[in-house]
């Protein structure tokens, strides 16, 4: 037991250290506040939104999307295009009753439930062949959206400025924000992609490149026509290696956000975190060619093999957290006078009190770059509730691993419902 009990301490020392490294470089290494403005070159916008069973949702973010696209400068061409992927219930009759002059309409009729990268490569295809055939692929860009997502002109604008500015840059992900943080498990998703998310890709950026994240991603038509999506259950991050290793330069923006709505029950919850950690896993085989090319630096290999790797490790990591921590308080009991196992556990205390001052700094700063709306007291709570949200997250890799073992790769569609976009959440952009 004595030999386990160690064993168990060594490992989560390691772990922990690099937690605490991690927190160290995302607070140094954060990304300037950078604002693109829209040159007089016309670009062409194609916004794909994946429609499956969206029926409760799509007409309102069809609308709202509408109108921030009849703003745009004229020197951006817009358009929506809604690949229905042989709905269930009502999507298709709400996408057809829109008034929408921006929309563009596709039906997958018996190709559904083959995931979300085969409905992105169905609109490209379209794209291809019909509206942008003639275009020019360099100032073609083409963003991703799911079918609760809302951008408003101001940030549209800017991503194809970014775009314009940026030759080199084949996909920008934009930040993520929540826009109905109506319960605990909602704010805590708004917490974990407003500040641990958008820190941890900042950092990227700085030291290498941006991982696309799904909702919020933009690419040129030109990257499109050679790098399809594939069918992994994490699509996003196995098209940003599949870039990588063509040479394209991935960039994060912290300053221009897509809104989307949470999940608000925990079951649903749980089943969206195991298919996104399955398929990190799905991405494993990438990771030897991922180490030999040329385009990839040293920062990307080692941080991509880990995150890929967690699924795995974290199997192992909370069961040796529970030993260490059951072994440090049992012989801080035993010995507190004669010992070093309750400073130990005072360091973990302290360390945590600091790392939730860290992350709080860290949201406020990324919130007001991001023109969001926040209150630190509620915010600073929220850092320390955060700790209860990754214990949840924290089951997610012993469902994702034995999902992968017997063979489960169905995809798990993440619910949508009607979302109330709360006035306190408008982005203002009096400032700057």
């Amino acid at each position: 037991m004595i030999i386990l009990g160690r064993i168990a301490i060594t490992i989560s020392s390691l772990f922990y250290g690099y937690f605490l490294l991690n927190i160290l470089l995302i607070n140094h290494y954060r990304e300037p506040s950078r604002h693109y403005q829209k040159g007089p070159q016309p670009y062409r916008l194609y916004l794909i939104i994946p429609v499956l069973n969206e029926a409760g949702v799509i007409s309102t973010t069809i609308d709202r999307l509408s109108q921030e696209l009849a703003k745009l400068p004229i020197s951006i061409q817009p358009q929506i295009i809604a690949v229905d992927d042989n709905s269930s219930d009502r999507s298709l009759a709400e996408l057809a009753a829109s008034k929408s002059p921006f929309l563009q309409i596709l039906h997958r009729a018996g190709n559904d439930l083959q995931g979300k990268g085969a409905v992105i490569n169905t609109a490209v295809h379209y794209l291809q062949h019909t509206l942008a055939r003639k275009a020019s692929p360099e100032t073609t860009v083409i963003g991703v959206l799911d079918a609760d997502a809302y951008m408003n002109f101001q940030d549209l604008t800017r991503v194809v400025a970014q775009f314009e500015a940026m030759p080199k840059m084949a996909m920008l992900q934009t930040g993520v924000s929540i826009n109905n943080q109506t319960n605990w498990l909602t704010r805590m998703q708004n917490f974990e992609f407003m500040c641990v998310n958008s820190s941890t890709q900042q950092l990227r950026n700085r030291l290498g490149q941006g991982i696309a994240s799904g909702n919020g991603q933009f690419v040129r038509l030109s990257l499109a026509q050679n790098n399809a999506w594939g069918n992994s259950l994490l699509e996003d991050l196995e098209y940003t290696l599949r870039t990588w290793l063509l040479g394209g330069q991935v960039r994060f923006t912290h300053t221009i956000v897509v809104q989307q709505e949470a999940v608000r029950q925990l079951p649903s919850f749980f089943n969206q975190r195991v298919r996104w950690c399955q398929g990190a896993v799905q991405c494993l085989h990438y990771l030897p060619v991922l180490w030999r090319s040329r385009f990839v630096n040293n920062f990307q290999k080692f941080d991509t093999t880990f995150w890929i790797v967690m699924p795995i490790t974290g199997c192992i990591v909370p069961i040796t957290s529970l030993v260490a921590l059951v072994t440090l308080i049992s012989n801080s009991l035993q010995n507190w006078s004669d010992g070093w196992h309750h400073l130990a556990l005072a360091t973990i205390i302290m360390i945590t009190l600091l790392s939730c001052v860290v992350f709080t700094n860290l949201f406020a700063r990324n919130a007001t770059d991001a023109h969001l709306p926040f209150k630190l007291w509620s915010i600073f709570l929220d850092s320390f509730s955060f700790q209860l949200y990754l214990l949840i997250i924290g089951l997610t890799p012993y469902a994702a691993i034995t999902r992968q073992l017997i063979g489960q790769t169905n995809w798990t569609k993440t619910q949508h419902g009607a979302t109330h976009v709360a006035n306190d959440l408008k982005r203002s952009y009096q400032r700057g």
